[in-house]
């Protein structure tokens, strides 16, 4: 029987939290998540360690980031951005990205994904959905991450780049 009272609500400490080891360089950084979604939406509070380094990837969801506390830098469209607390980040839909901690200390972000990233197993088994009884779940529609071929000599040069001219 299903139950008729809607799981609209949760709160973050009832999540679980998903432990992540970027495949990147010589990465040793912890990253890990909790995350909840809707139907259109997937929310990730995600926490990286300084040095977190992960490596190219895009997925088909527009990203939003909130940077809560910490230093990020995000890499799209051959650019860096450095990002501190307060900060907001739009990663557009289908845009190859990634990004790197470059301070010693941890960064905690917001992220918002639409249509949800939770295409791959581990993410969608941490993923709290949202839903009620009238939501068609059949219509719901997760997305991976892709991990494409990337050139790790043009990699280090847009963050050469970026870096330095930040000063």
């Amino acid at each position: 029987m299903t139950d008729p009272k809607p799981a609209y609500r949760a709160n973050l400490a009832d999540l679980p939290v998903l432990q992540v080891k970027p495949a990147h360089k010589d990465n040793t950084a912890a990253f890990n998540l909790q995350m909840i979604s809707g139907m259109e939406s997937s929310v990730m509070i995600a926490n990286r360690d300084g040095g977190y380094h992960t490596k190219p990837h895009f997925h088909d969801s527009e990203q939003i980031n909130w940077i809560m506390e910490g230093e990020i830098w995000f890499f799209v469209d051959g650019r860096g951005f450095r990002c501190k607390p307060g900060d907001f980040m739009r990663i557009p839909r289908g845009k190859t990205h990634w990004a790197w901690n470059r301070g010693p200390a941890k960064c905690r972000i917001l992220e918002v994904h639409t249509p949800p990233l939770t295409g791959e197993a581990d993410l969608n088994s941490a993923c709290r959905r949202l839903l009620g009884a009238d939501d068609d779940q059949s219509k719901y529609r997760g997305v991976p991450n892709q991990w494409g071929p990337f050139d790790q000599a043009e990699v280090d040069a847009i963050e050469a780049r970026a870096v330095a001219e930040e000063g």
